[in-house]
This record gives structure tokens, C-alpha cells and sequence, in this order.
């Protein structure tokens, strides 16, 4: 019976350990937690430009998805209306190029100013390209 009780009483404790695990946290008199004082003072620590900086970046942060998806679909409608052999062309050098390659031609795309300035880079890129592709042994079945 005494055994009974002593488990009984090991479960018991054992439970209570368990499941006030991290508790501490909800407890308003405890010091270790980080309270809404806490950051309202950092808050105050910072000067009025480190303030607006902060919201700066966080307004950007917010922004920038938004920005990337105009970009990303203005792209799109200008490949869409290109005829589909020119469609195809594209995608064949676009899969020839290094990582590297296509972020220089990214790169030199966002520089250029002009719808004249960017088909040319376009048509040097699948120029190089297609020039590789062709010059590019090809492979012959052996005997």
C-alpha cells in the first residue's frame, strides 16, 4: 500500500514537473521575461533617425514582395508577346547560361535604359549562345 502511494505520489510530481515546464514565462512577477516595458524602453533608447530608419526597413520589408511582383509580370507580358519561335530561342540560351551569366544579364538589363538598348543585349546574349550551341560538337554514335 505504501508502495502504491510513494508512485502514486513520484507520478504526481513527475506530471506537475511536465506541464508547468515554461511557465515562467506567463508569470507577471517574473524578471527574466521580456515585457512590453522592456522593448517600449529600447524603443525610447533609440534616437528619432534610428526610429524612422527602423520603420524605413520595415516598410521596405513589407514593400518589397510587391515591387518583385510587378517586376516579375512586366517581364512576363513583354516574353508572352513575342512570337513563340522567339519564345523558344530564348528559353534554349536561357538554359545554356551559368547562374552568374544570367545575373550579369539581369544586371545589364536593369541598367539599360531603353527598349532599344535591352533587345540588343538580348540579341548578343542569344547570338553568344546559339554560336556555342552550334559550334558544340555534335555526338556521333559509335560503331
Amino acid at each position: 500500500m505504501a508502495v502504491k502511494k510513494v508512485t502514486l505520489a513520484f507520478c504526481a510530481l513527475a506530471f506537475l514537473q511536465t506541464s508547468f515546464a515554461g511557465f515562467e514565462r506567463f508569470w507577471p512577477f517574473n524578471t527574466k521575461s521580456t515585457t512590453t516595458a522592456q522593448v517600449d524602453d529600447n524603443w525610447d533608447e533609440l534616437t528619432a533617425e534610428q526610429q524612422k530608419q527602423l520603420i524605413q526597413r520595415y516598410q521596405n520589408l513589407k514593400e518589397m514582395p510587391t515591387q518583385q511582383s510587378n517586376s516579375i509580370q512586366q517581364r512576363m507580358d513583354w516574353f508572352t508577346q513575342l512570337p513563340e519561335q522567339e519564345q523558344q530561342r530564348m528559353r534554349d540560351v536561357w538554359q545554356q547560361m551559368s547562374t552568374q551569366q544570367r545575373q550579369t544579364m539581369r544586371l545589364r538589363m536593369q541598367k539599360a535604359k531603353t527598349l532599344q538598348e535591352r533587345n540588343l543585349i538580348r540579341q548578343e546574349y542569344m547570338q553568344k549562345f546559339q554560336q556555342i550551341n552550334h559550334t558544340a560538337p555534335t555526338p556521333t554514335p559509335s560503331s
